[in-house]
């Protein structure tokens, strides 16, 4: 609403929720969070994040997505390398060489999720996966 009321010129008043996207769009890009924060209830109670390289995702399996809004507790369910990986083909959740970057986008998950309102949640790590070659260098966690 922010957004279309800021598009016909008219003013925003202060008491609505969410702000207008119209200074993104003409490039301003500044006090913009780096990535995109995502609940998702139509097929299951989970929350999701995603940053030019990475998409996070945690479920809550024992809730409702009909009757439940949230929970305090998630199990992690997916980690993608959407630069090596665009068509979230491999799901990096619970490798080992990948836990860093995953624990770090759970820190960035909580603070989101609170930040709209929520209580932190606890979120489960997912049973540790062998990974092979694979590796992420240090530069690369906060992508």
């Amino acid at each position: 609403m922010p957004t279309l009321l800021d598009s016909a010129g008219i003013d925003i008043p202060e008491h609505m929720q969410g702000r207008s996207v119209v200074p993104l769009l003409n490039g301003k890009k500044e006090d913009w969070p780096e990535e995109v924060f995502v609940q998702i209830s139509e097929a299951q109670v989970g929350r999701a994040i995603r940053t030019q390289r990475w998409k996070y995702s945690v479920h809550a399996p024992n809730k409702h997505p009909i009757k439940d809004s949230g929970s305090e507790r998630y199990e992690e369910q997916f980690l993608y390398d959407l630069y090596a990986d665009p068509y979230e083909l491999t799901n990096l959740i619970g490798m080992e060489s990948h836990r860093l970057v995953a624990d770090q986008l759970k820190e960035r998950l909580v603070r989101r999720m609170t930040e709209a309102g929520e209580a932190a949640p606890v979120i489960e790590p997912a049973p540790p996966k062998a990974s092979g070659q694979r590796k992420v260098y240090e530069n690369e966690y906060r992508q």
